[in-house]
C-alpha cells in the first residue's frame, strides 16, 4: 500500500529487542519488549545464514515451517530501507526483509510504541 519511509524515520528500531512473534491465518506480529512492534500482513523473507532462507506470505497454515522463533531475544543492530523493502539486522546477522506494495492494501505497520495511534503504515 505504501513506501516504507526513510531510514532516518525508522531508527527508533535499531537496539529493540524481540520478546514475542505471535501467528494468525493472515499476518505476523513481532512484539518488542519495551513496547512497540510490527505486523506483517505480506511477504517477507526471513534469512539465518547460509543453511536457511525462506520467503513466507503470512499463510503460516498452508506455507513453510516457520523458524522465526529464532529472532526471538536477538536486538535490531541495524537496518536497511528501499522504497518496497525494510531489511531489519539483528545483532547474530539474521535477518527479515519486509516487502511491500503500492496498491490498495496496507501490507503491514510498525507501531511505535504501545499507543496504537502512533503508528506507521506499509
Amino acid at each position: 500500500m505504501h513506501r516504507f519511509p526513510p531510514a532516518a524515520d525508522l531508527n527508533f528500531l535499531i537496539g529493540k529487542e524481540l520478546g514475542q512473534v505471535c501467528l494468525d491465518p493472515h499476518s505476523v506480529q513481532l512484539h518488542f519488549l519495551n513496547g512497540g512492534g510490527i505486523q506483517i500482513e505480506y511477504e517477507f523473507d526471513h534469512v539465518a545464514g547460509a543453511e536457511h532462507s525462506s520467503r513466507y506470505d503470512c499463510t503460516a497454515h498452508k506455507g513453510p515451517p516457520l523458524l522465526l522463533h529464532r529472532l526471538i531475544a536477538r536486538t535490531i543492530e541495524s537496518l536497511d530501507v528501499a522504497p518496497l523493502q525494510l531489511s531489519l539486522i539483528f545483532d547474530d546477522g539474521q535477518r527479515l526483509i519486509l516487502h511491500s506494495m503500492e496498491g490498495p492494501f496496507e501490507c503491514g505497520h510498525i507501531r511505535l510504541s504501545d499507543n496504537p495511534s502512533e503508528m506507521i503504515v506499509y
